[in-house]
């Protein structure tokens, strides 16, 4: 016996010594003892003493011992040529412990709620007129113009119109041909600025009107002035 078996039998010396209210079982070549130990709890321990018993002998009868626990080992004692086996073990303390609880699969995390789907805008109306839009008898649209139409985009958010409908008007001073003319020159005007610029509409309607179709008296400057117009119209918006 080598010094680390010495030590291994002394250890399960020391065991067996202050095992305490033992009970005990036999069978052909091997005996099963249930034992006290001296911290309080209960253990078993078997011994395998027959020489035709496999190597497995006392690890089998300490499954059987703990049914569906598990063989939990306190001592082992195994002869000196197999030492380093594993279970080539002749006596053999253990205790029976419940097999580990599995903690329980985390719960999946929820889905993100969809982002909410903003509201489209409403259609929208806009009128611009007066002198302010235009340089008079021209079609090229002033600062003040380009400013109101921006807002009128930066309303739409990006969303796309059925029809954007654009029409022009002008008072009744002139020719009624010029006027036609003119009245369709600034409609386009303004349509092809809002086009450039981002408002996204299925289809464009563009029209000029002349002089019909007065808001307000031609006999009077103010009156003119109201007249000498142009409507943006935005229909139901389909998309964002």
């Amino acid at each position: 016996m080598n010094g680390t078996t010495g030590r291994r039998a002394a250890a399960g010396m020391a065991i067996a010594a202050v095992l305490a209210g033992c009970t005990s079982s036999q069978g052909p070549a091997w005996n099963a003892y249930s034992v006290g130990l001296p911290n309080g709890q209960h253990a078993y321990q078997v011994t395998c003493h027959g020489i035709f018993e496999g190597q497995d002998t006392c690890y089998t009868r300490a499954r059987e011992i703990c049914g569906n626990q598990q063989v939990h080992p306190l001592e082992q004692v195994a002869p000196l040529a197999d030492a380093s086996a594993t279970h080539d073990v002749r006596v053999l303390t253990f205790q029976c412990a419940a097999p580990p609880a599995q903690a329980p699969a985390p719960a999946p995390a929820p889905a993100p709620a969809p982002a909410p789907v903003p509201a489209p805008p409403p259609p929208q109306k806009l009128s611009l007129e007066g002198d302010a839009n235009f340089d008079v008898d021209r079609a090229t649209l002033k600062p003040e113009a380009r400013s109101r139409l921006d807002a009128l985009i930066a309303a739409a958010a990006g969303a796309t119109f059925g029809t954007v409908s654009v029409s022009g008007y002008t008072d009744s001073t002139g020719p009624a041909a010029h006027n036609q003319g003119l009245s369709e020159r600034r409609a386009r005007s303004v349509a092809q600025y809002l086009q450039q610029h981002g408002l996204k509409a299925s289809q464009y309607v563009v029209h000029g009107y002349g002089e019909s179709n007065p808001v307000a008296t031609n006999a009077t400057a103010e009156g003119r002035a109201h007249n000498r117009r142009v409507e943006i119209t935005t229909g139901e918006a389909t998309a964002r």
